[in-house]
């Protein structure tokens, strides 16, 4: 197996399931900006990662009283389901990848995850498992738009001051 395309196939997919999850960050911060409506929403939102965001939205949609029922239910869903694909998401860009030697080179490869304050764990890393994260995080920026924009509408594109 070629290193170059091991290396091609790995840079692509940890760079893909970046940038979706950059752009479910993005999304969660109009969602929260939506959610406080207030002209400060965007230096509160700011700089906070996306587990602090989901938890934020979640506590946010769990207080508003405009939002009806069913409509809350379907958000705390949706951002429910986003838990899971953002620690998916650590693992695949956070951690270190050792291309395997064998024959299946393109399709998984080593990693070792390290968490705060416990040792490196070894963990195998399906290349398939990887694109369904991606096309996951790809689909929910979809939903989270149309929440946002759909339940909390003008708010979430309020004029922000500058910080």
């Amino acid at each position: 197996m070629e290193l170059d395309a091991v290396r091609e196939r790995h840079w692509s997919l940890v760079g893909r399931v970046a940038q979706n999850s950059a752009s479910v960050e993005m999304c969660l911060r109009s969602l929260m900006i939506g959610l406080l409506d207030s002209k400060y929403a965007g230096v509160v939102a700011a700089g906070q990662s996306a587990s602090d965001l989901v938890e934020n939205c979640i506590a946010l949609m769990q207080a508003n009283q405009e939002i009806s029922v069913e409509a809350r239910n379907r958000g705390l869903d949706l951002l429910r389901s986003l838990k899971p694909l953002f620690a998916q998401r650590n693992n695949v860009v956070h951690a270190t990848w050792f291309p395997s030697t064998r024959e299946d080179a393109l399709t998984e490869a080593m990693s070792l995850v390290s968490k705060r304050r416990t040792p490196l764990r070894p963990t195998l890393i399906n290349y398939a498992e990887v694109e369904k994260l991606s096309s996951d995080l790809n689909e929910a920026i979809g939903k989270l738009w149309e929440w946002t924009y759909g339940e909390v509408g003008e708010a979430a594109r309020r004029p922000q001051v500058n910080y």
